[in-house]
């Protein structure tokens, strides 16, 4: 009896479908990771919960209300992009441990590589722009090393950040909300870039810098304990608009029950330490 040939042709074929089975897999571990490591009320304070540059209200919701904070397909590659970054620049690095566990008056800290003269904090980010001391993105890592510097008395570190994208021009946003952007010729492509830290152990800023950690962290666990975010200051006016609509907890933060303190509207509209005069001096080239 003669072949099928159509047949033969069908058992031979090569099946493609779209799939989000792994996808998911990846989103539901994540999700099982980052519930793992939700922290206790009172205990383990980590130095990103309060920093001044980080949403304290947005990490307390996170903690109350965690079946809001839903891990996206993009959350999972934010995540596989740092820790993959993190793993390969710490390796090729070579100059330290990884991750130590430190703690200072409740406050824990995790700085990516440190060892006896320096702290490294390494950041990744999708920033079409390069950063300066006048963004707030540069001030949030600036701030976060300094605090590990405060908190292990060594005096020398380094912020290395990994651009991943090249240069972009921002052009205008349309009516619709549509940003347009253009790439110059000479535009820098993705690079890391390296700055170095240096605070000296008698300077006056360290014992500053150690108050204002110390009040943040106890105005949290105080929040977290009586379940109360309205003691907790919003981010500031000039940065809100930026952040704020697009945060999951939006709606719950912004709601008239939760609205701020006279105590808590005072404290975002503080002098913010690395905005006063002589407290940095920032060169953006050699």
């Amino acid at each position: 009896m003669p072949k099928d040939n159509n047949s033969e042709k069908l058992n031979m074929t090569i099946t493609i479908r779209k799939d989000p089975t792994f996808t998911n897999l990846l989103q539901n571990n994540l999700k099982s990771r980052y519930e793992k490591r939700r922290r206790n009320v009172e205990d383990n304070v980590h130095v990103s919960d309060i920093l001044p540059s980080t949403c304290i209200r947005k990490q307390y919701f996170g903690r109350k209300n965690p079946e809001l904070d839903e891990i996206s397909n993009e959350s999972v590659q934010h995540f596989i992009r740092g820790e993959s970054s993190e793993a390969a620049i710490t390796s090729l690095a070579d100059m330290g441990v990884s991750q130590m566990d430190l703690e200072m008056d409740g406050l824990i800290a995790h700085p990516d590589i440190m060892n006896q003269d320096q702290i490294v904090e390494l950041k990744d980010t999708l920033s079409n722009k390069r950063l300066g001391i006048y963004d707030h993105q540069f001030k949030s890592y600036v701030r976060q090393l300094l605090y590990y510097l405060v908190i292990t008395g060594i005096e020398r570190g380094i912020i290395s950040i990994r651009y991943n994208n090249r240069e972009l021009k921002w052009i205008k946003t349309d009516s619709d909300g549509n940003d347009y952007f253009i790439r110059p010729k000479n535009s820098r492509a993705p690079e890391i870039e390296s700055w170095s830290v240096f605070l000296p152990k008698d300077d006056i800023a360290r014992e500053l810098l150690k108050n204002e950690m110390i009040r943040r962290k106890t105005l949290f666990q105080k929040s977290l304990r009586e379940s109360n975010v309205s003691i907790l200051p919003r981010l500031k006016e000039n940065i809100r608009s930026s952040k704020c609509p697009w945060c999951k907890f939006y709606d719950i933060c912004m709601s008239k029950e939760n609205d701020e303190t006279q105590e808590a509207k005072e404290m975002v509209n503080e002098i913010d330490l690395l905005d006063i005069n002589g407290f940095i001096d920032f060169k953006p080239s050699l």
